[in-house]
């Protein structure tokens, strides 16, 4: 038997309370199940070639295009629940407190604050029979427990719990501390409520806070759906791609006459049969990767006007630049229509994922009950955004005559430094990273104040190698939020001009300086030279970076004796 608890937003399902994680809803905390538990029979699909190589699937389920008819499996977790009136704790599948009812009172319980996990994913409920019982030789049989608060400092030196029965006492002083379940708990319980299965491992388990960050980390990729240059120049693959939809009909009949025949009928010679083949899965040549894909998107991103509405949705076209900023930027674009797809993973416990590698898999753990199910979940968000392409003169000359280094490098060290401490590889990270993603920012903050969406709601990609250098800020919300028209209405030149100007001087100060403005590196706790939230910082949501490798002094010189700023306002 099953009943209805509640209802998530699938941006949720793939961001917050994806399969494993703990959600509390309106009556009770349980865990998001398996995803191929779920009733998704109905979900459309989408089969970009790009995404499916690197993500090893066939196909990624959207559920957010009938959400209402997509329905989420779910099971109570933890199962401990404590009485907020008599202190009274139940394993038991029970909403209302037992003891209080006996006495003509409907109590609702609450759940336990607290739980075991690893970092192999595994979690459970924390032994409170265990720890109670602990100095004991053996627990008493059928125990009863009772939570008790002792003190008003909330601390948990002030709680403890007794088993009514023998009169066990133990206090929730250490329950925290590393290691200290070793005596009751040797080894992991295995348990993984969100497929109903254990499994053999070896791990320590240590307590944690139900609602705590480090409990559930997603593992998203996020890809723009927007077609590839290669697919645009390529006559053969835009002659495939035409007719997409027969082609690959005839591919799976697994008959390679029908197949013959069906290129010949599109005028496509016999020779290029391996070469369709190819095209039809998505292989264009080269490792499908990170870096890879940021390169075909800034491929397309450049062209002058592109109009993929039909098949992918992409729309873009250049816009005429200001005269006073073409000596910053060669190119601006407005890009009417841009769809993003959004791509739940697998996730962590304990441990948190590398952004920049999707081929990481240590410590991921699988989404799916049957891994070989072929699919996952995503959210595919409809959007707009303006692209800035830098000026590639100007930017080689302030790399190469300005002291840009002596700002830079220590930040780049020590955002690397953090990547080695959990056990990420260090990233090549050039000085004009820092100084396009400052710039990101500013825009950001000032395109949120004249484009009617709220900054949470736009979004940075930064482009930055030997052979790319521009920013796209762009919107995408699974509703029609994101694409009002509010952000490329702005891109026109006597529109983003005024715009431009005030988000560079909004660098000039900040509430904080002097201390921000002199970048003193010691007293920083992240990455970044002069910034700080007070000036730069914008939603972690928003920054693919999580506000790091930030510095203002990069954008225009704030200082006195200063040459390093790129712009001159």
């Amino acid at each position: 038997m099953s009943k209805e608890m509640g209802t998530l937003r699938p941006s949720q399902l793939i961001y917050y309370y994806g399969p494993g994680a703990i959600v509390d809803m309106m009556d009770q905390s349980v865990m998001i199940m398996a995803a191929d538990l779920w009733n998704t029979w109905n979900a459309p699909t989408i089969k970009d070639p790009r995404i499916n190589k690197l993500l090893d699937v066939k196909e990624i389920k959207i559920l957010n295009d009938m959400p209402d008819k997509i329905k989420i499996r779910a099971v109570p977790f933890p199962k401990w629940k404590i009485c907020p009136k008599c202190g009274m704790m139940t394993d038991f599948n029970s909403k209302h407190c037992y003891f209080c009812k006996k006495n003509g009172e409907e109590v609702e319980l609450y759940p336990s604050r607290f739980v075991v996990a690893c970092k192999n994913g595994h979690i459970s409920d924390f032994p409170y029979i265990e720890w109670v019982h602990q100095h004991k030789e053996e627990v008493c049989e059928k125990p009863i427990l009772k939570f008790i608060r002792e003190g008003s400092s909330g601390s948990l030196s002030d709680l403890y719990v007794r088993c009514v029965k023998c009169n066990a006492r133990q206090s929730l002083a250490n329950i925290m501390k590393k290691g200290i379940l070793k005596s009751i708990l040797p080894q992991c319980t295995g348990e993984m409520p969100w497929i109903n299965e254990k499994a053999s491992c070896t791990e320590t388990m240590d307590t944690y806070l139900r609602g705590g960050s480090n409990i559930y980390s997603p593992a998203v990729a996020s890809f723009l759906r927007i077609p590839l240059s290669e697919q645009i120049q390529d006559p053969l693959i835009k002659k495939v791609n035409d007719s997409k939809t027969l082609l690959q009909k005839a591919l799976e009949l697994n008959n390679e006459d029908f197949f013959t025949q069906s290129l010949s009928m599109l005028g496509i010679n016999e020779s290029e049969k391996e070469r369709v083949k190819q095209i039809l899965l998505g292989d264009y040549g080269g490792e499908v990767s990170y870096e890879s894909i940021r390169k075909q998107e800034w491929n397309t991103l450049i062209l002058d006007k592109v109009d993929d509405s039909h098949d992918t949705g992409y729309k873009s076209t250049s816009v005429d630049i200001h005269e006073k900023m073409q000596s910053y930027f060669s190119a601006i674009h407005k890009v009417e229509s841009l769809p993003e797809i959004q791509v739940l993973r697998g996730f962590t416990r304990l441990d948190y994922i590398d952004r920049f590698d999707t081929k990481q898999t240590d410590h991921l753990v699988s989404i799916m009950k049957d891994e070989d199910t072929g699919w996952l979940p995503g959210v595919q968000n409809n959007g707009e955004g303006i692209f800035f392409k830098f000026n590639e003169f100007k930017l080689k000359d302030w790399e190469q005559n300005t002291n840009h280094g002596d700002f830079t490098d220590e930040v780049i060290q020590k955002f690397n430094h953090q990547r080695e401490q959990l056990g990420f590889s260090p990233l090549e990270i050039k000085s004009r990273h820092i100084l396009l993603h400052t710039f990101s920012h500013a825009m950001i903050k000032e395109l949120a104040a004249h484009s009617g969406y709220a900054t949470t709601s736009l979004r940075e990609r930064i482009y930055c190698s030997d052979n790319m250098y521009g920013v796209l800020i762009y919107t995408a919300s699974g509703d029609s939020e994101g694409s009002l028209g509010g952000l490329i209405e702005l891109a026109e030149p006597d529109k983003l001009y005024p715009i431009f100007i005030r988000a560079i001087e909004g660098m000039m100060y900040c509430s904080s300086d002097p201390n921000c403005s002199e970048g003193n590196f010691k007293y920083k706790t992240t990455a970044n030279g002069a910034a700080c939230h007070s000036c730069s910082f914008i939603s972690e949501t928003s920054c693919e970076w999580g506000n790091q490798l930030l510095d203002r002094r990069l954008l225009l010189n704030i200082n006195p004796g200063e040459t390093v700023g790129f712009f001159t306002i």
